[in-house]
């Protein structure tokens, strides 16, 4: 296996901890056979054989992965084996942190490609466990200073968007805005932004606390340049997500889609609103363009084999 540039110098242990390896991962059933092979103590050589194996793989997923255990807390958990690691099963221990990506959410062409500004959600949370969880990454961009430097690379996004005579439906729960963003900066830079033809559905939980861009947006819808549905999950009892926003404006999107030739761009959550918004679509097909499920489920498979509906999420 070829080395990496980032170990071709000499580097402390410490240094590799600190900046090369993942030690906030959720250990895979691997981890628990490396453990079980230089563990000398009875119990939790068992149990970490028990955790690594086939049949103990929905042991594995209560322990680690649904509390979301991390590879530390695992090794506190089972120290005595711990203590008998070597460097050289720490190297196949640990993986190495994974480079981040996010959307651009700003167009380059007011600043003649000099600048770019990301949308991110600043992951902090409690785990079943009641301990803390903070999203790497995104707290170390948020503890940055005016004037640090940050490395990375542009790499092609998937989303391909319409030419300027075409339709775009946006659906952008959260930072899914990011990628919407750059395109209604660009349409609002050329002059040629209208809410006739922009249309952005758009979600969060509440409206004054993670309503991204909330001011911009708003000038653009009072500006008659853009169409702005949007759903605030937590401000009442009943739950209102972007699929429900769909769901009322039924009528206008079946002609935008079925007369007009307009295109479905999803971004966002990978979890459950990507399938929930492609069955709002469904249901849209098939109330307001009269046609049974099985026809508006393929009509739907149709739109996305010819490019009219995208998704891009995380």
């Amino acid at each position: 296996m070829p080395v990496q540039e980032f170990f071709k110098e000499p580097l402390t242990m410490y240094e590799i901890a600190e900046q090369y390896w993942d030690l906030k991962a959720y250990p895979t059933q691997y981890v628990f056979s490396l453990l079980a092979l230089v563990s000398e103590d009875k119990l939790e050589k068992e149990k970490c054989l028990e955790l690594s194996s086939a049949e103990g793989q929905e042991d594995w997923l209560n322990y680690s992965r649904r509390p979301k255990r991390t590879i530390l807390e695992v090794l506190h958990d089972f120290h005595k084996s711990a203590s008998k690691l070597t460097i050289d099963v720490l190297f196949e221990l640990f993986c190495s942190i994974k480079p981040r990506s996010f959307s651009i959410a700003s167009s380059c062409l007011s600043s003649n490609g000099t600048k770019l500004e990301l949308l991110v959600a600043v992951v902090k949370y409690y785990s079943k466990l009641k301990r803390a969880r903070i999203g790497l990454a995104s707290n170390w961009l948020k503890s940055l200073q005016n004037g640090d430097k940050v490395y990375g690379w542009i790499k092609k996004g998937s989303l391909k968007f319409p030419e300027d005579k075409d339709i775009p439906l946006f659906v952008a729960p959260g930072t899914g805005l990011a990628p919407f963003r750059s395109l209604l900066q660009e349409k609002l830079y050329d002059g040629t932004a209208n809410k006739d033809v922009l249309h952005l559905f758009f979600g969060c939980r509440y409206k004054e606390k993670d309503f991204h861009c909330k001011e911009e947006l708003e000038k653009m819808v009072e500006d008659k340049q853009l169409s702005l549905y949007t759903a605030f999950s937590r401000d009442q009892d009943n739950k209102i997500y972007v699929q429900h926003k769909i769901a009322e404006v039924s009528n206008e999107l079946w002609h935008l889609i079925n007369n007009k030739g307009a295109y479905i761009f999803i971004s966002g959550n990978a979890k459950n609103m990507p399938d929930n918004v492609r069955d709002a679509f469904i249901d849209v097909f098939n109330t307001c363009g009269d046609i049974d499920m099985a026809e508006a489920k393929e009509m739907l498979k149709d739109i996305e084999k010819n490019g009219r509906l995208q998704v891009e999420t995380w």
